[in-house]
């Protein structure tokens, strides 16, 4: 059975390097009350759907950063190193470049 908070540990801005101060505020999974849209697939996220939540400041702004259930799935596969071929997570940004 997956554990998606195992999905926390994957560096959503991996090679990002920011400026001095940029900081991540908050980073959890949570049951959407309202639908939203993935940061990584550019998907819907459903009403009541488990997704993951980030908050990062960066240059003195605040900003919301939501995944979806897939992406997060694909996300604990990335970091598990659980695949043969390509990195899954890749085939999430990839629907994202796509919309």
């Amino acid at each position: 059975m997956i554990d998606l908070d195992d999905a926390l540990d994957f560096d959503l801005f991996q090679g990002d390097f920011g400026e001095p101060g940029d900081s991540e505020l908050s980073n959890s999974i949570v049951k959407g009350r309202k639908e939203h849209s993935c940061f990584i697939c550019s998907g819907g996220i459903l009403k009541g759907e488990n997704h993951r939540r980030a908050v990062w400041k960066f240059s003195g702004e605040l900003h919301t950063y939501r995944c979806c259930n897939a992406c997060c799935v694909a996300m604990i596969a990335s970091i598990n190193c659980d695949y043969d071929d390509d990195d899954p997570i890749d085939a999430r940004y990839a629907i994202g470049d796509q919309h």
